[in-house]
C-alpha cells in the first residue's frame, strides 16, 4: 500500500458510521415499511438513499419510500383527476402513527417538502438517534414514480428505485470501489461551511466518472476530474432521464472551481512518489481528517493550527505564519458540531 492508499484507507476508517448506528437504521425503516405497507392501496415499499446505497458516513437517517397503485386512487396525480399529494401523505402518517406508537411512545412525525419524517427519541449508547424519511409515491402511467411536493401542492416525477438500482448494480467491486469513492467525495463536501453538492448529486456524478473498477485514490482523482468539467457546464442530469437536472447547494461555478482544485491536487497526488508532499496534498483538500506533515507551511497547516487553537500561528509584515512558539491566538472558524471549516 502506498503513502495515498494508507492516507486514504485512514480517512475511510474516520468517516465510516458506526454499525450499531446503521443496524439501528435499517431495522427502524424496516419497521416502518411493514408497517406502511399495510395501508390501503399500497403496492410495494423500497429503499432509498445512502443507507440503501451502502453510501452513509454521518447522514445515517433511512431513505425509503410506499408506493401507491394510482387505480387504488383515481383522483390523484396528473395521472387521475389532478389532486394533489398532501390528503394521502396525512392518512399515511395517520395510519402509520396509530401503530408506531404501539411499540415507541415517542415516536413522532412531521412533514418535508417530500416527506414524512419519522423520529423516534431512542438515543443509541453511542448517542445517535437514526431517524426515518418515508415518502408516499404513486405509480405513473408512463413509468417511474410520482413523489409529493407538499410545499407546491403537486405530485413530481421522479424514480428512486431506478437510482438504487444503478448504484447497487454489479459488478460488485466496481460498486464496492464506488460507495468508497462517494463517501470520500461526501467528506471531502461537508467540510465547507456551505457543501455544495447534495448527496445524491455526488452519486449521480460518480455514475460517469468511471465505469471499471479501479484503486479508490484513481477513482477518487476520476471523480473530481469529471464533476469539475460537467458542472462547469450544467446542472447534473437525472440518472434516470425522469426528473429535472440536480442542482447544487451554492453557485454552479463555484462548485466547480472547488472541484477543479481538488482534481488537481489528486493529480499530483498520483505522480509524487514522496511521502511528506503526497500528504501536505491531500491534507489540503481532506483538512478535516489528515495532519499535514510536521513544520509545513501551506494551507493545510494554517487550516490545522487555526483549528487547533492556533497557539503556532502569528502575525508577521507579509501576514499569517507558522511560529515556533508564541504568536497571536487567532478565532478558529470551525463550525462545530458540523466538522467544516471556513478554508478559503
Amino acid at each position: 500500500m502506498n503513502k495515498a492508499e494508507e492516507i486514504i484507507v485512514d480517512i475511510q476508517r474516520i468517516i465510516a458510521p458506526d454499525d450499531s448506528t446503521l443496524e439501528a437504521a435499517r431495522g427502524r425503516r424496516d419497521e416502518v415499511l411493514s408497517t406502511t405497507g399495510g395501508f390501503e392501496g399500497a403496492l410495494r415499499t423500497y429503499g432509498a438513499g445512502s443507507i440503501a446505497h451502502h453510501t452513509a458516513n454521518d447522514d445515517t437517517d433511512a431513505d425509503c419510500g410506499v408506493v401507491l397503485d394510482r387505480r387504488s386512487y383515481s383522483e390523484l396525480g396528473p395521472d387521475g383527476e389532478g389532486d394533489p399529494p398532501n390528503e394521502i401523505v396525512e392518512a399515511v402518517r395517520s395510519f402509520i402513527r396509530d401503530k408506531l406508537r404501539q411499540k415507541h411512545s415517542n415516536v413522532a412525525f412531521r412533514l418535508t417538502k417530500r416527506a414524512i419524517k419519522i423520529t423516534f427519541d431512542e438515543p443509541l449508547s453511542n448517542g445517535s438517534d437514526p431517524s426515518v424519511d418515508l415518502i408516499v409515491a404513486l405509480t405513473r402511467e408512463a413509468g417511474a414514480l410520482w413523489i409529493p411536493n407538499l410545499e407546491r401542492k403537486r405530485w413530481d416525477a421522479s424514480d428512486p428505485e431506478y437510482h438504487t438500482r444503478l448504484l447497487m448494480a454489479d459488478p460488485a467491486g466496481l460498486r464496492r470501489m464506488r460507495a468508497k469513492v462517494i463517501r470520500l467525495a461526501k467528506a471531502w463536501n461537508r467540510q465547507y461551511s456551505q457543501p455544495g453538492l447534495c448527496s445524491f448529486n455526488i452519486e449521480a456524478l460518480s455514475l460517469e466518472s468511471f465505469k471499471t473498477e479501479v484503486n479508490v485514490v484513481d477513482g477518487l482523482a476520476a471523480f473530481f476530474k469529471y464533476a469539475a468539467a460537467d458542472l462547469a457546464k450544467r446542472q447534473t442530469p437525472d440518472p434516470a432521464g425522469v426528473s429535472a437536472p440536480i442542482k447544487t447547494l451554492v453557485d454552479r461555478q463555484l462548485v466547480a472551481d472547488r472541484l477543479a482544485g481538488a482534481s488537481e491536487i489528486l493529480k499530483s497526488v498520483l505522480n509524487s512518489d514522496n511521502e511528506n508532499e503526497i500528504q501536505e496534498l491531500l491534507a489540503s483538500i481532506y483538512l478535516a481528517y489528515v495532519e499535514p506533515p510536521a513544520g509545513g507551511s501551506s494551507k493545510a497547516a494554517f487550516a490545522r493550527a487555526l483549528r487547533d487553537g492556533n497557539s503556532t500561528v502569528k502575525v508577521t509584515p507579509g501576514g499569517l505564519s507558522i511560529a515556533a512558539t508564541g504568536g497571536i491566538p487567532l478565532k478558529t472558524t470551525r463550525a462545530f458540531g458540523s466538522a467544516t471549516y471556513e478554508i478559503r
